[in-house]
């Protein structure tokens, strides 16, 4: 019986790692999985990645090269816990999002995001997040998310509240940025959190 179950899954974090290896739609959007990139595209997130108003607020602070980047993209390929997506919508790129370190037995993940940094575009932010938690949890299926932001990023910490995410812990002068120790603020949502949300939001936005 275990022995079925086993290969149940086994079969269902398959066709789930293939999926989330495609581009996928969400309404206007599109998400183009890193290894699906061209080399246009390619080019364009390392700048993005390396640009300082992304990098400060990364683990790594050194750029990143481009032989680094290459490697990277092709470790995408076989990888199956870590998946980075380019979001464009019509002819405009709006940034990157992605989900790593996924646990398919209990459905939890980590996320990742920044705008693109070349370009003004409203809302940005806000179309990232909500691509973002619908692709988590309407499409991988979690059942948790989570996030790690450096403790003085305040202007992230306010955006990921207003998302719907909450403090949930803290790893003590976990990064050494400015010549100092610096926490890291865990915060959390869960696919109930979401799902009431979303709701609460339909409801508001048919007032």
């Amino acid at each position: 019986m275990s022995t079925g179950r086993g290969l149940e899954e086994l079969l269902k974090k398959s066709r789930m790692t293939k999926k989330l290896k495609r581009n996928l739609r969400v309404g206007k959007m599109e998400l183009i999985n890193f290894v699906n990139m061209n080399q246009e595209e390619a080019r364009m997130v390392l700048r993005w990645r390396n640009n300082d108003e992304v990098r400060k607020w990364m683990y790594r602070e050194t750029p990143i090269t481009a032989e680094e980047h290459k490697d990277f993209l092709a470790s995408l390929k076989t990888d199956p816990r870590n998946f980075y997506y380019l979001v464009k919508e019509g002819e405009r790129y709006l940034g990157v999002i992605n989900l790593t370190r996924l646990d398919y037995a209990n459905r939890h993940a980590y996320l990742g995001i920044y705008r693109n940094p070349e370009e003004e575009i409203i809302h940005t932010g806000t179309k990232l997040g909500r691509i973002l938690l619908t692709l988590a949890f309407d499409i991988a299926g979690l059942h948790t998310l989570k996030l790690e932001v450096i403790e003085d990023n305040e202007r992230a910490i306010s955006f990921y509240k207003k998302l719907g995410f909450v403090k949930e812990g803290r790893l003590r002068e976990f990064v050494f940025r400015d010549g100092k120790w610096k926490d890291v603020i865990i915060m959390g949502m869960t696919e109930e959190e979401y799902r009431r949300k979303r709701h609460e939001s339909g409801v508001e936005n048919r007032r």
